[in-house]
């Protein structure tokens, strides 16, 4: 990415933000290369690099409960409709 980097004619926060990441870890990883190439007199170490993203985890639950008054409960997904949510609560608080 680094030598991508350099190559294209934009600037560390162009690129960055073109790749998905912060222009301050372009320049912490050319840093970095170039420390170690310069340790190692023979030019930049080849690093092996893992991408690692973020998955949901079979089974994983990311909703919201609410309890009600009486004890009963509401899940709801994240992406929730608030004004329909709001009309669950008002039935489900009328039904008592």
């Amino acid at each position: 990415m680094v030598a991508r980097w350099e190559a294209s004619d934009e600037s560390a926060a162009a690129f960055a933000r073109r790749i998905g990441t912060g222009a301050a870890t372009l320049y912490r990883w050319r840093r970095e290369l170039r420390r170690t190439a310069g340790t190692r007199g023979s030019g930049p170490a080849l690093a092996k690099l893992v991408e690692v993203r973020p998955t949901v985890v079979a089974g994983a639950d990311e909703r919201f409960e609410v309890r009600l008054a009486d004890g009963r409960s509401v899940r709801v997904p994240p992406s929730f409709d608030a004004g329909a949510f709001g009309r669950l609560l008002r039935v489900l608080e009328a039904v008592r």
